[in-house]
């Protein structure tokens, strides 16, 4: 973990697998990994007011960023097409 209070990235780690597994779905077993992309998800709330997809750029304007908001509009086409999110 970086700078982020490593309690509350892991209340949102816990957070998002929960919710993950109610609409069917898992967060990737390889929990270092997934913690990483879990702290950016963190980061860009707190920078953006928005959980914007820590593996998209964005432009910081809510509406424009709408289809990158987590979980983003590409999650379902790259799950079939890779079997995991981009």
């Amino acid at each position: 973990m970086s700078d982020h209070d490593e309690s509350a990235v892991k209340e949102l780690y816990e957070r998002l697998d929960r919710e993950a597994k109610s609409a069917g779905y898992h967060l990737n077993p390889d929990r270092e990994f997934t913690s990483i992309l879990v702290e950016g998800l963190f980061a860009n709330k707190e920078r953006y007011g928005y959980m914007l997809c820590p593996c998209r750029i964005g432009t910081g304007d809510r509406e424009k960023d709408r289809d990158i908001i987590c979980p983003c509009d590409y999650r379902d086409s790259d799950l079939d097409e890779y079997d995991q999110c981009y």
